[in-house]
């Protein structure tokens, strides 16, 4: 409701002077309250000395009219002569003449010699005579309290020529009393007494009695208000107790506050039409004042809102304004033609590598959506061979240059190609609406092989792999064509011409690559992989006391899968670590059984590269004995030359921890990799494993046969046991011992065997063995 700025101004403008009326209003409200309260303070304390004055000459008056009867010479000698019903009727007759309520003789002791009304007054009577008797004997005027009401007292001595009596005349204090003082006062009055009960009552008043009784009620604590006026819960009398010196007897003066608080209304509601009077003309000034402020705001606005609606610049007023709003309009513009070079350059940006200024990946996937299908026409994709060791030699900085170098050539060279464009890395992908010949590859080849100039005096030349896709093989999918051209650009880098074109199926071998991988964790659940073990012979005793395991895997899709096939994926993929703990689990869990069976079986498990840069290696085994409860005898680790090449120093470092431990260590494959024999004999392994390649013809092949020999020597020199793998007939089984064999390893014993049958095999072979050397 109040989201524009206009309406929050005016909302600004409208809070800011109510706030300001208001405590206008309140102050002067509050002022006027004070001050009619204290005009009222001041009418009642006029009032109570109003009352004071009119008792004090009542009693005056009274006083006199006493004095007269007590000069009276007859009045004298009927008290000298004590004619007590003379007496009695004189004061009956002169105290009804000065409207006395109450007449009384006292003799000069303070005994009541007679009264008018038979009243308990004797003590009270006493001790006022005792009391003027020690002033001198002078008369008296006092408040008295006969029975539970309020009497004004004068007691005058009669004198024949010493005091022989006290005449006492007193009057109620009642309504008409009250009348008379509200006759002067104007106010209205009250005289009230606390009974036994603690209960206050009226002794008079000129209250309403309905507002009366509702006024004592109200009432809890008298003495409060002796001092300071108190207010009815209604507010409609403000009353003031008077203590009229006699113990539980007062005198109350009501001031009826009606007239006050209607005035203060009346004031109020002056108050609050001024109040919303001025509101109102807040509210109409306060709309013209926030149109008139808002409204280059809103011209602003408007320009900001096509801004952000990327209206072209032609289409666009700049308002024209002066003061601050023309500072920040002219800002505006500035803006405006910031955020227009800032689209030109997030576009140019989104569709282009910033390096080499060829189109990028997005750009490619926009061309082709639009492109394909397509009958004619080819993407080739040209990869820098090796070009992570050039960027590493030359650094990135040079790096970079020959990028921007290889793209000014593909420019020149395919003048005729719809787009150009660079995926990443060293990856650079040229689009044709021909078809791309292996011709073209040649020619390209030929133009990559140039020298180029990466810096003054300095120059490079490069080798290149060029993988072709004709769109006839592209698909409707993009992800699809892109993933069909990486997948020739790999092949083209294993060509010896670097040059490879896509042909039909080649998608669907990708496809199971990445089933293979993708299948693995689930497949060691499902118990799909199992182990197998091919018995090693040994020579000397003729006797099978270790073998090796080797994995197996029947797909539920794909039927059994090559060990060789599964196991490169899954270096490649680097989940080679998981499958390798899972073999190195299940065989030593098997060998757990045949331990405590008391078969001392040794089982070796492959290591890939990958395990062998592991420096955590040795304490999984290590844990993994443990954990089966077996000693380091039980087990032994195959390492190929190709693996200990991969990091030489961290690979001999885990293998010297391995060997540490007392694990039995072999190199696998001996022979068929590239590593020297000097550097053989630093390794820390136990054994060497020749392999097939040279074993599996060394009956037929003489070269074989010489190798085979010289490197069982040759092993045994440099301390090292040695394992013959592949011997597949007794000629060959015969030449190995010939040639001083320790181990020997193939399927003239026995292929590759499930656990169970390979303890049976083992136990057949051995018995048979003992029978013979027997």
């Amino acid at each position: 409701m109040f989201s524009s700025f206009q309406a929050r101004l005016i909302l600004f403008v409208l809070a800011l002077l109510a706030f300001a009326q208001l405590g206008t209003a309140l102050a002067v409200l509050s002022s006027l309250k004070e001050d009619n309260y204290r005009q009222g303070v001041q009418s009642i304390d006029v009032s109570r000395n109003v009352f004071d004055l009119l008792l004090e000459a009542r009693a005056e008056q009274l006083t006199k009219g006493v004095e007269i009867l007590t000069s009276d010479f007859g009045f004298k000698q009927a008290v000298a002569t004590k004619e007590t019903g003379t007496i009695r009727s004189v004061l009956q007759n002169h105290g009804a003449r000065i409207n006395a309520d109450v007449s009384l003789l006292v003799s000069p002791s303070g005994d009541v010699i007679t009264m008018t009304q038979e009243l308990n007054a004797s003590d009270a009577v006493a001790d006022l005579v005792f009391a003027a008797r020690r002033s001198g004997g002078s008369s008296i005027s006092t408040m008295i309290a006969l029975g539970d009401l309020a009497y004004q007292l004068v007691l005058v001595p009669v004198r024949s020529p010493n005091i022989v009596a006290w005449v006492g005349m007193a009057f109620l204090l009642d309504q008409s009393l009250a009348e008379e003082i509200k006759g002067v006062t104007g106010l209205d009055i009250s005289f009230v007494y606390k009974n036994q009960d603690e209960q206050i009552h009226f002794g008079g008043t000129t209250l309403p009695s309905a507002e009366g009784g509702q006024l004592l009620s109200e009432i809890e604590k008298i003495e409060d208000i002796l001092q300071e006026p108190a207010f009815s819960n209604d507010e409609k009398y403000l009353s003031l107790a008077v203590d009229l010196g006699v113990k539980n007897q007062w005198g109350m003066i009501h001031l009826p506050y009606g007239p006050w608080k209607e005035s203060y209304n009346f004031t109020r509601n002056q108050l609050l039409g001024i109040f919303a009077g001025a509101l109102a003309l807040a509210l109409l000034l306060g709309v013209a004042l926030a149109r008139n402020m808002t409204r280059p705001i809103g011209h602003l606005v408007e320009f900001a809102t096509s801004i952000g609606k990327s209206v072209q610049r032609a289409e666009l007023t700049v308002p024209n304004m002066t003061g601050e709003f023309g500072v920040l309009s002219n800002t505006m513009k500035t803006m405006q033609h910031s955020i227009l070079m800032r689209e030109e350059e997030l576009t140019f940006r989104a569709s282009h590598d910033m390096l080499t200024g060829l189109n990028n990946q997005s750009a490619v996937e926009l061309y082709l959506q639009d492109a394909l299908p397509a009958k004619e026409g080819g993407l080739l994709l040209l990869n820098i061979r090796r070009f992570r060791d050039i960027n590493n030699m030359l650094g990135f900085d040079l790096g970079n240059i020959l990028l921007g170098k290889v793209a000014n050539r593909l420019q020149e060279w395919a003048c005729q190609a719809d787009m150009i464009a660079r995926l990443g890395d060293d990856k650079f992908l040229l689009i044709f609406q021909r078809n791309i010949t292996a011709q073209d590859c040649t020619d390209l080849k030929e133009v990559m092989n140039d020298e180029l100039e990466i810096e003054p005096g300095s120059e490079i030349r490069i080798d290149v792999s060029i993988g072709v896709l004709p769109l006839e093989h592209a698909t409707e999918s993009v992800n699809a064509v892109l993933r069909r051209l990486d997948i020739v650009a790999e092949k083209a880098k294993e060509e010896s011409d670097g040059c490879a074109f896509y042909h039909v199926g080649e998608d669907e071998n990708h496809r199971r690559q990445l089933t293979i991988i993708r299948d693995l964790p689930a497949a060691l659940e499902a118990n799909q992989l199992f182990v197998v073990y091919q018995p090693k012979v040994g020579v000397a005793q003729d006797d099978c006391h270790e073998a090796e395991a080797l994995i197996r895997w029947i797909h539920p899709e794909l039927g059994f899968i090559p060990p060789d096939e599964f196991i490169a994926l899954l270096e490649h993929a680097g989940s080679i670590q998981v499958l390798t703990k899972w073999v190195l689990n299940t065989v030593l869990m098997q060998l757990s059984q045949w331990w405590q069976q008391g078969h001392q079986i040794r089982v070796a498990v492959n290591l890939s590269a990958h395990d062998l840069i592991n420096e955590e290696l040795p304490l999984i085994v290590s844990l993994a004995l443990e954990a089966n409860q077996l000693p380091v005898q039980a087990l032994a680790l195959e390492v190929t030359e190709s693996a200990v090449m991969s990091d030489r120093n961290k690979v001999i470092s885990v293998l010297e921890s391995l060997q540490n431990m007392g694990i039995h260590l072999a190199i696998d494959d001996f022979g068929t990799g590239q590593s020297s024999l000097a550097y053989l004999r630093d390794l820390p392994v136990n054994e060497v494993k020749i392999d097939r390649a040279f074993i599996q013809y060394i009956d037929t092949k003489q070269e074989d046969a010489s190798i085979t020999k010289a490197s069982i020597d040759l092993s045994h020199s440099l301390g090292f046991q040695v394992t013959a793998e592949g011997a597949e007939n007794a000629q060959s089984v015969a030449l190995l011992r010939e040639f001083h064999c320790d181990k020997i390893q193939g399927y003239f014993f026995s292929k590759p065997l499930g656990s169970e049958a390979f303890f049976a095999w083992r136990e057949a072979f051995n018995r048979v063995s003992e029978s013979y050397s027997s």
